[in-house]
This record gives C-alpha cells, structure tokens and sequence, in this order.
C-alpha cells in the first residue's frame, strides 16, 4: 500500500545555497513513514522503537525554501522484523529524490522483535 505525505520546505531545512540539506529529505522520509504507521495503527514508540539500520537514496534536483514536497513511502519488503520502505520524493511532478529504508522493529533493551501479525496485514492492505 502506497502512502503519500505533504512538507512544507522551512527556512531551517535550507542550506547557505537556499537548497534543501540532503539528510533533511532523509527526514521529511521518515516523517512520511510515521505518518504511515500512525495511521495504519502501529505504534512508534512504546515496547522499542524503529530504528534505521540501511539507507540508500539517490538526490536528482533540488528543492527551495517554500516547495511543497510529495513524499510517497510503501512498504517494499517486510521481514520478519523490519520493514524495507521505498520512497520517492518530488516537487509539482518533479523528480527530488528516491531510494530505500529499511528499519528493524526493537523492544526497549534493544532486541529485534518479530512484527505483529495485524501489523504485516496493516501494511500490505
């Protein structure tokens, strides 16, 4: 299942050349993926969290102060504790960047834990 997610781009994730940092689109990513999860009724935090352990993104253009960032997150693997997101961001149907995340669900000690099942069927709906 697709999700989309809309950021407004602040002054504060701009760099000295007005352009967006590239670890701020790693960001707006992950704010597009919890916004997938809290939706999908899983939690973020509580018993672990979700930490990121790989990432691969390609930067292809820009964007500005004032852009409207699409950043749309699908699940492209679930393991049996992580998930692998493919995401793609853009701007007015121009290509900003896309790439990969993968994070490991982990309780508090910091142990990976096996997805729940109403989870995994949350995610593929």
């Amino acid at each position: 299942m697709k999700h989309t997610y809309h950021r407004l781009v602040h002054f504060a994730d701009t760099d000295a050349a007005g352009v967006v940092h590239f670890s701020k689109l790693l960001c707006y990513t992950e704010e597009a993926e919890h916004d997938f999860l809290v939706k999908a009724g899983i939690p973020l935090l509580g018993d672990g969290g979700w930490p990121r352990v790989h990432v691969d993104c390609d930067f292809v253009s820009p964007l500005r102060l004032a852009d409207v960032a699409e950043i749309t997150i699908a699940p492209d693997k679930i393991g049996v504790s992580s998930i692998t997101w493919a995401f793609s961001v853009s701007c007015n149907e121009r290509p900003v960047a896309n790439g990969l995340t993968k994070c490991v669900r982990i309780d508090d000690d910091g142990n990976p834990v096996d997805l729940a099942p109403s989870w995994r069927q949350a995610l593929t709906q």
